[in-house]
């Protein structure tokens, strides 16, 4: 048996384009939000969302104290709003908010105006797993707007464009 290999498991995930989006939360712990590419739908019915949040940073403090989140998703014309989230903008480090409009929904958790997709969760069941806590949100509302997902892969932000989308009658696909 091959001895297994944390940096190959490291490229591998890089390798896997994910779409990027913003995890915000408001209330008696704080107005925050982190970039992440971990999240996913945790079942359909009853609608529960799954974000992983790094523990090390504020956002996942916040979501513990405030019991809600939003996962925002990201239209390819929001990097400035990743990279905010991020931390790799400094005229908005004090404020990330500050970065674009936002509004909110049921929860009172930010959601970003016109931003792709806000699934906004009271927050159910929590885990820590090793670097990072796993939120499971029940979905109390969504807005969706028309767009084009903003991707993360290989270190790098990609977009898809029309010929990337594969036609469901295509006989390759």
């Amino acid at each position: 048996m091959s001895q297994f290999d944390p940096n190959l498991f490291k490229l591998a995930m890089r390798r896997a384009a994910t779409a990027v989006s913003v995890v915000t939360t408001d209330g008696p712990g704080g107005r925050v939000g982190v970039t992440v590419s971990s999240f996913c739908t945790a079942t359909a019915d009853p609608p529960q969302m799954l974000a992983c949040v790094g523990k090390s940073g504020p956002a996942a403090a916040a979501i513990r104290a405030n019991r809600v989140f939003c996962v925002n998703v990201l239209d390819r014309v929001h990097r400035h709003v990743a990279d905010s989230f991020a931390g790799r903008v400094e005229r908005w480090r004090n404020d990330r908010f500050a970065c674009d409009q936002w509004k909110t929904l049921a929860t009172g958790a930010p959601v970003l105006d016109h931003g792709m997709i806000a699934l906004d969760c009271t927050l159910i069941h929590e885990t820590e797993l090793s670097t990072h806590f796993v939120f499971i949100g029940h979905v109390e509302s969504v807005a969706v707007n028309e767009g084009s997902p903003l991707l993360y892969a290989d270190a790098h932000y990609r977009r898809m464009t029309e010929r990337d989308q594969i036609a469901a009658d295509d006989p390759a696909s």
